[in-house]
């Protein structure tokens, strides 16, 4: 009797997931966007041709390095143009392919976290030139001669590491930004 009482209280709990909260009503004021604001401006850059920069940011970082090569993470760059601004692409990046801790590897031995290490501050200086090239070709590429002149282009990198890591002399994230004419190119390690 019991087991059907505790079976009957669990068959009603989703009845209150069930229930409908009413629409709102259409406003007026939603309807029509406001003159002068980013949903009414249109971009001079399509959303294609960013996607296009995107994966060649992609394949240009996961190359630097060579036989040890940096590790594009998550879905990869993103990219976005912001009116009067310029465009800006960002990327979660693992300078090497760090081991992971995991079920079947339960802790990194000293020598491992110290040839991790000194394999990723080699790979600062080779991230940083290589972004340096990018952000030039970038402000040169046909895809992004729709922007003005007066834009900027901005690569930054957000350098990833295991919570185990020595950081010491790594940088937390790498940006790289010149002007559209490819011009003025400076880089902050941060």
């Amino acid at each position: 009797m019991r087991f059907a009482a505790l079976l009957f209280v669990f068959a009603l709990a989703p009845v209150g997931a069930q229930i409908q909260i009413p629409p709102a009503s259409p406003s007026s004021v939603a309807a029509k966007p406001a003159a002068g604001t980013v949903g009414g401006e249109h971009s001079p850059m399509a959303v294609a041709v960013l996607t296009v920069v995107e994966k060649d940011i992609n394949g240009h970082l996961a190359a630097v390095g060579g036989t040890d090569p940096c590790v594009v993470l998550g879905r990869g760059t993103r990219g976005l143009y912001v009116t009067g601004f310029g465009a800006v692409f960002a990327v979660d990046l693992d300078l090497v392919n760090t081991p992971a801790i995991g079920p079947f590897r339960i802790t990194i031995s000293p020598e491992e976290k110290a040839l991790v290490h000194e394999r990723k501050v080699a790979h600062v200086v080779l991230l940083e030139n290589a972004m340096r090239k990018m952000v030039v070709a970038l402000a040169q590429s046909p895809l992004l001669r729709s922007m003005p002149g007066t834009d900027q282009i901005v690569l930054g990198v957000r350098v990833m590491c295991a919570p185990w890591e020595d950081t010491s002399g790594l940088p937390g994230q790498i940006v790289v930004r010149a002007d559209r004419q490819g011009g003025n190119i400076r880089t902050e390690l941060q």
